[in-house]
C-alpha cells in the first residue's frame, strides 16, 4: 500500500462540504465495492426479507446487556494522499468493556435460513469485512478522542473484539462468532479497502470532470428548433433545476427525446442533476435514445450512456452461449467479483454501453454480461431502461432509491405507464403451474417438492372455503362460461389492527415455507431446478405483492374445469389504480418529467399516474402544417360488436376507397384479431389483386421486422395490425412508409370481468380511484389508442398523409372534445363522400410546393 499515507484521524470539526471535495462514505457502500469476492448471489430471494431481519435485529437488540448501545453511531474523518474521507455507519450492538482489561464489543447481526457453516466462503467473508471495517472506526474515532484530551499517540497496542451474531430464522438460535483484532491488523485491512475504492473515485471523478466540461459546452445539435421544441427544453430544465414534476403532451413528431435529453444534460454538466434515468416502454423508443446520444457525442459530449437490456434477452444461459453446471449455477457467475473490478475499468467512461458493448467485455472476462450491466448502473451518467426496473417492485434496482445522489427522472410514452403499473402491482399463483412445479423438483429436491405440494393443498382448501354457502366474505361473480367456470371476488380491507382481512392467509403461509427452503438452497449456492425458473419468479411477486395490498386490490379466485380429474383454480390479487406506488418511486427522484404525445384529459392522468396535483401540465401544438394531415370521419360505418357482421362490406368498401384514392403503404388497425380475419377474408373475396400483409398473434422479432419491411419507400403494401399493438406505437413510418392509416372502432379495452372491476371501482364514491368509471376503465384508454395510431402518418415536415375514423361513436361530443387541435376533421356520410375528399386532399397536396429544409 505505498501509494497510500497511513490514515489519520482529524477532528470532527474537520469540514466535509462537498465544495471543500470531502468524500462522503458509508461502511457498507465502501465494503459492497471494495471487499467482495467470490461468486455473484443467487438471482433469487438469497435469503430472509428485509422485514424480516428488522424484526430479528431488533429482538436481539433488545436483549443486550445493560450498558450495551444498539445502533451505535460511527463516523470518522480521514486524509488519504491528500483526498479527505469522512467514513460512517451504525454498528448493531456495542458493549462497554467489562474490565480494564477486556476490549471493547462490537456486535453485527445477520439473519439466515441455514446455519453460519453452510454459508458459502464469500458471504461470510464479506459480512466479517463489514464488522471489520467498523472495527476500524472505532479505534479510529477513540484515537481521534484521546487526541483532542491528551495529545497525539500511537494507539498500537488497542485492541477491539468483534462478534458475528448468525441468526437462523428457520431454527430461531442465535450462532456467535468472536474474534479480537489489533489496530495494525484492521488498519491494514481498511486502508486496502479504502485504496481501491479511492483510485475508482479518482477515476470517476476525472470522467464527470469530462461531463460536465462538455455538457456545459455543448449546443443544441440541429440548426434550429422545430416549433414547440424550445418551450418544451426550457420547461424541462427548469424542472431539472427546480426539482419536483412535469407533464408534458407533445405531439408526434416534435422531437421529445432530444427536446428531454438536451436540457437534462445541460442540467448534469451544471451539476444540477448527478445521474439521468430515462424510461421508455418499447425498444424502439430505447433505440431513439442511443441515436440521439451517438449524435450528441459527436458534437463532443462524454457522457457515459448505459442501456439495460431485459435479462431474458442479454443472460448468457438465456443466449445458450453457456449451461449450468451439475449444482444449476451459471459458470459466469462462478467468481464473478473476483473479475468484476477489470470489467469496470474497461467500461468507465465509455460513451455508450450498449447491450453488445458489455457482452463484449462479458464474454472475455467471462461474466454474466446482465449482471455487469447492473454493476455499471452507478457510473453511468444516463441510464436508459424500461418502466419496470424503477417502479416494479420485484424487479426494481434498489440503487435508484439511493437519495444521495440526484437523479432525474424521464418517463417517456408516459400513457404506457398506467396500464403497466397495474401489471406490475398485480400477481396470481395457479395450481396447474404450481403442480408442475412440484413435479419438477420429484427426485432431486425433495423438500422443495413437499413445501410446493403443501401450497397447491392449500388453494384447493381456499377454494372450498370461497363455495361456502352464505360465506359473506366472498361474492361469486358471473363468468362467459358458468358451467365451467367459478369467480369469487374477494375485497382486501385493512382493519383496526393494521391487518388485511379477509384473506387466504393458508395460502400465504404454504408460500412463504416454499421461499423458505428456496432461500436455504440460495444460501448454500444451490440452485432450485431451472424447469421451476418462471414458476418461481411467479411466487416471488406473489410474495412481494400480498405485503403491499390495499382497498385499490381486489382478490379474484377463479375455478375452472370443475368435475375433472385436474381442476385449474387461480388465485389473483388484481391491482385496480397504481398512482399510491407511481408517487412512492418519484420521491426517490429529485425531478420527474412525463411526456408522451397522449396525455388527456390532465385530470385522469395525473390521477392513474400518481403526479402532484399542483404538477404544470403544458400542452404543446403540432409542429407541423394542419394541411399536411387529412384527418376523414366516417360515422357511416358501425363496428360495435353486434353490427359487425353487417358493417364488414362498408368497411371492406372504405379500405378499398382509401387505398385506390392513392395507392401507397396504408395501415388498417383493427380492434380485435377475429374482426381483422373476417374482413381480411371479405377484403381478398372481393379485391383479389391487393395484396395484403397481416399481423399475426404471438410472433416475434423476426417476424415483426418481417411485416415492417412491406412497408418502405416505394412500395404499396396494405397492412392488417392490431390497435394499440406494437405497429401502432412506437414505430416511426417516416415519408413514403405510410400515407395513411384506418383506425378501425374507438379502441375500447375488451369488456371482461377484471376491466367491469375497475369501473365498479371508479363509480364508487369512496374508492381512490373514483371517477366516471366507464370513461376511466374503457373510453380514455380507447381513445389513447387511437391517438397513437393516427400519430403514425406525420412524422417530418415533408410528410403528407391521411387518418380514417372508421365508427359512429367518432361524432360523440366525449371524443370530439379531446381531439387533438390541430386536427382539421372532415366528416363523410357516405362511401362517395370520402373518395371525393380523399381526391381534394391529394390533388392539393400533388399542388403543393416542395418543403423548404434547414
Amino acid at each position: 500500500m505505498a501509494a497510500l499515507s497511513e490514515s489519520t484521524a482529524v477532528s470532527e470539526e474537520s469540514p466535509t462540504s462537498e465544495s471543500d471535495n470531502t468524500l462522503q462514505l458509508s461502511v457498507k457502500e465502501l465494503v459492497a465495492f471494495a471487499c467482495r469476492s467470490g461468486d455473484l448471489a443467487s438471482d433469487g430471494p438469497g435469503g430472509p426479507t428485509a422485514e424480516e431481519g428488522i424484526r430479528a435485529h431488533q429482538r436481539l437488540q433488545k436483549k443486550r446487556p445493560q450498558g450495551s448501545e444498539a445502533e451505535y453511531r460511527l463516523q470518522v474523518a480521514l486524509q488519504i494522499d491528500g483526498q479527505a474521507v469522512v467514513l460512517g455507519g451504525r454498528v448493531d450492538i456495542l458493549h462497554p468493556p467489562a474490565d480494564l482489561h477486556t476490549p471493547v464489543q462490537l456486535d453485527e447481526i445477520k439473519t439466515t435460513y441455514v446455519t453460519p457453516e453452510q454459508l458459502p466462503d464469500s458471504a461470510r467473508a464479506l459480512h466479517w469485512a463489514q464488522l471489520k471495517i467498523y472495527g476500524y472506526c472505532y479505534l479510529l474515532q477513540q484515537q481521534a478522542a484521546t487526541v483532542k484530551e491528551t495529545g497525539p499517540g500511537t494507539g498500537d497496542g488497542e485492541r477491539v473484539a468483534l462478534q458475528m451474531l448468525w441468526h437462523n430464522l428457520k431454527d430461531r438460535k442465535t450462532y456467535p462468532e468472536r474474534q479480537e483484532f489489533s489496530w495494525p491488523e484492521l488498519e491494514a485491512f481498511a486502508l486496502a479497502a479504502l485504496g481501491q475504492y479511492l483510485q475508482w473515485h479518482r477515476d470517476w471523478q476525472a470522467h464527470r470532470g469530462k461531463v460536465r466540461a462538455t455538457s456545459k459546452a455543448l449546443a443544441f445539435p440541429f440548426p434550429a428548433f422545430r416549433p414547440g421544441q424550445r418551450e418544451l427544453a426550457v420547461a424541462a430544465y427548469r424542472c431539472l433545476r427546480d426539482g419536483g414534476e412535469l407533464v408534458v403532451e407533445a405531439p408526434t413528431g416534435i422531437g421529445k427525446t432530444v427536446s428531454t435529453l438536451f436540457p437534462a444534460i445541460k442540467a448534469v454538466g451544471e451539476q444540477q442533476v448527478d445521474q439521468l434515468v430515462y424510461l421508455t416502454a418499447k425498444n424502439s423508443g430505447r433505440r431513439v435514445v442511443r441515436e440521439t446520444a451517438a449524435h450528441l457525442h459527436e458534437k463532443g459530449l462524454r457522457l457515459s450512456v448505459l442501456e439495460i437490456q431485459a435479462r431474458d434477452k442479454t443472460c448468457a444461459c438465456s443466449l445458450g452461449l453457456c449451461s449450468r453446471d451439475e449444482d444449476g449455477i451459471c459458470p459466469r457467475t462462478r467468481g464473478f467479483y473476483d473479475r468484476l473490478p477489470e470489467a469496470r475499468r474497461e467500461l468507465l467512461g465509455q460513451p455508450l454501453l450498449t447491450p453488445e458493448t458489455v457482452a463484449a467485455t462479458a464474454d472475455r472476462l467471462q461474466l454474466c454480461p446482465f449482471e455487469l450491466s447492473l454493476q455499471m448502473l452507478p457510473w453511468a451518467d444516463l441510464v436508459v431502461c424500461d418502466f419496470n426496473y424503477v417502479f416494479d417492485p420485484l424487479v426494481r434496482m434498489n440503487i435508484l432509491q439511493d437519495q444521495s445522489r440526484r437523479r432525474a427522472l424521464l418517463v417517456d410514452e408516459a400513457h404506457n405507464l398506467i396500464d403497466r403499473a397495474r401489471a406490475m402491482y398485480s400477481t396470481r399463483l395457479t395450481r396447474g403451474d404450481s403442480r408442475h412445479a412440484a413435479a419438477a423438483c420429484k427426485g432431486t429436491h425433495p423438500a422443495l417438492r413437499r413445501a410446493i405440494q403443501s401450497l397447491v393443498r392449500a388453494l384447493d382448501q381456499w377454494v372450498i372455503e370461497c363455495r361456502e354457502a352464505g360465506n359473506p366474505h366472498h361474492t361469486q361473480a358471473t363468468t362467459p362460461d358458468s358451467r365451467n367456470s367459478e369467480l369469487w371476488i374477494t375485497p382486501l380491507v385493512e382493519n383496526d389492527t393494521g391487518n388485511i382481512e379477509p384473506y387466504p392467509a393458508a395460502v400465504s403461509r404454504a408460500a412463504h415455507k416454499v421461499l423458505t427452503v428456496v432461500s436455504q438452497l440460495w444460501e448454500q449456492s444451490k440452485a432450485p431446478p431451472e424447469d421451476i425458473a418462471d414458476w418461481l419468479k411467479a411466487l416471488f411477486r406473489f410474495l412481494a405483492i400480498e405485503q403491499l395490498v390495499g382497498d385499490q386490490h381486489r382478490c379474484l379466485t377463479r375455478a375452472e374445469k370443475r368435475g375433472a380429474r385436474w381442476q385449474e383454480q387461480e388465485l389473483k390479487f388484481l391491482c385496480l389504480n397504481a398512482a399510491d406506488y407511481l408517487a412512492q418511486a418519484y420521491r426517490q427522484f429529485h425531478a420527474v418529467l412525463a411526456f408522451s404525445a397522449t396525455l388527456r384529459p390532465p385530470g385522469y392522468i395525473y390521477r392513474q399516474l400518481g403526479l402532484q396535483a399542483d404538477a404544470p401540465y403544458l400542452a404543446l401544438p403540432s409542429p407541423f402544417n394542419p394541411d399536411q394531415l387529412g384527418v376523414f370521419l366516417c360515422p357511416y360505418v358501425d363496428t360495435r360488436y353486434r353490427a359487425r357482421d353487417r358493417s364488414t362490406d362498408a368497411l371492406v368498401d372504405m379500405v378499398a376507397r382509401v387505398y385506390h384514392s392513392r395507392p401507397g403503404n396504408y395501415l388498417v388497425f383493427f380492434p380485435s384479431y377475429r374482426f381483422m380475419q373476417q374482413v381480411a377474408e371479405r377484403f381478398g373475396e372481393r379485391y383479389p389483386g391487393i395484396a395484403l400483409v397481416q399481423q399475426q398473434p404471438g410472433a416475434g422479432e423476426q417476424e415483426r421486422g418481417a411485416f415492417l419491411a412491406h412497408f418502405a419507400d416505394g412500395r404499396q403494401s396494405l397492412g392488417f395490425a392490431i390497435m394499440g399493438g406494437v405497429f401502432g406505437e412506437g414505430v416511426d413510418y417516416v415519408g413514403e412508409q405510410l400515407v395513411g392509416t384506418i383506425v378501425v372502432g374507438v379502441g375500447l379495452p375488451q369488456m371482461n370481468q377484471e376491466q367491469e372491476l375497475l369501473r365498479q371501482a371508479c363509480d364508487s364514491d369512496d374508492s381512490q380511484v373514483s371517477g366516471n368509471g366507464f370513461d376511466i376503465a374503457y373510453r380514455y384508454p380507447g381513445l389513447t389508442r387511437v391517438l397513437q395510431t393516427a400519430g403514425r402518418v406525420i412524422r417530418t415536415e415533408s410528410d403528407r398523409g391521411v387518418v380514417i375514423l372508421a365508427d359512429t361513436r367518432f361524432t360523440d361530443p366525449f371524443y370530439r372534445n379531446l381531439y387533438p387541435e390541430h386536427w382539421q376533421l372532415q366528416a363523410c356520410n357516405n362511401g362517395e363522400a370520402l373518395s371525393q375528399g380523399l381526391g381534394a386532399f391529394w390533388d392539393t397536396a400533388d399542388d403543393r410546393p416542395a418543403p423548404a429544409t434547414t
